[in-house]
């Protein structure tokens, strides 16, 4: 658990360092994969999430849903429109805010306290604690292609990594595709030259390469196809196309800018 929130904290100060000294225009940036929304929004989205993250930890609120709907100003894009007549210093200092207090709410709980996120559906302290570091990392991916930049991913990096393996049920649930017993291997070289890897080193079916390019596949942002992942075998190819790190709907990959 501790070395999660050093990882989130760690990612929080790598963020806002990204974000801090934008101009007013550059806040209203368009970003590329989610629509309608701006850098503004994704900050907003986040600080929101944050803050309900903390009062879900606190018993202050039953659910996750029930929260966005009754204090987010939620619209059909899923932007935190309550918050919009916000300037971008102000967002900073409320997302300032929001995140050192669900930091210290996750500091009194153990691992494995359940925080009862999705209706019916509650979370592990440890595993909030690295959904909130996934969501983060996925849209400063929005921020750093908004901004011509190329994303930066740190060993912490893992934490998406991990759920893009444990998620790998749901993606196919959510695709209505039924999950065969077929081996997959997934293997990636994490920034430090270090091998992360799950599933049969046998597997005919299997997924190479590196853990940023298969970390921007997973929160889909890129295409599989666009990457130098080395992906073999039917089932790697369809695990490949479905990944998703994240809860709710499936959400299409970005359209292929080539084929293999």
């Amino acid at each position: 658990m501790k070395t999660i929130l050093s990882d989130l904290l760690a990612e929080q100060s790598l963020v806002d360092c990204l974000v801090a000294d934008l101009t007013e225009e550059q806040w209203l940036m368009p970003l590329a994969y989610c629509e309608k929304w701006n850098i503004k929004d994704a900050i907003i989205h986040i600080a929101f999430f944050d803050y309900a993250a903390k009062k879900l930890m606190n018993g202050e609120a039953e659910d996750l849903v029930t929260l966005a709907d009754a204090e987010s100003g939620q619209d059909e894009y899923i932007r935190a429109t309550k918050f919009h007549h916000l300037t971008g210093a102000e967002v900073m200092s409320w997302w300032r805010e929001e995140r050192t207090r669900m930091n210290s709410a996750f500091y009194d709980k153990d691992a494995k306290d359940r925080i009862p996120w999705a209706p019916g559906l509650p979370m592990s302290a440890k595993s909030l604690a690295s959904a909130r570091l996934m969501e983060l990392w996925a849209h400063s991916v929005d921020i750093y292609d908004a901004l011509g930049l190329d994303p930066v991913v740190k060993e912490r990096i893992t934490s998406t990594l991990f759920l893009s393996w444990q998620a790998r049920p749901n993606a196919y649930r959510i695709n209505k595709l039924e999950m065969p017993d077929t081996p997959v291997y997934l293997e990636l070289v994490l920034p430090s030259g270090a091998i992360w890897a799950k599933g049969d080193p046998e597997a005919a079916n299997y997924i190479r390469g590196s853990a940023k390019e298969w970390a921007l596949v997973a929160v889909r942002r890129r295409n599989w196809m666009d990457t130098e992942l080395e992906v073999v075998g039917e089932e790697a190819r369809r695990y490949a196309s479905i990944v998703q790190t994240y809860a709710g709907w499936a959400d299409p990959a970005p359209a292929a800018k080539r084929l293999r």
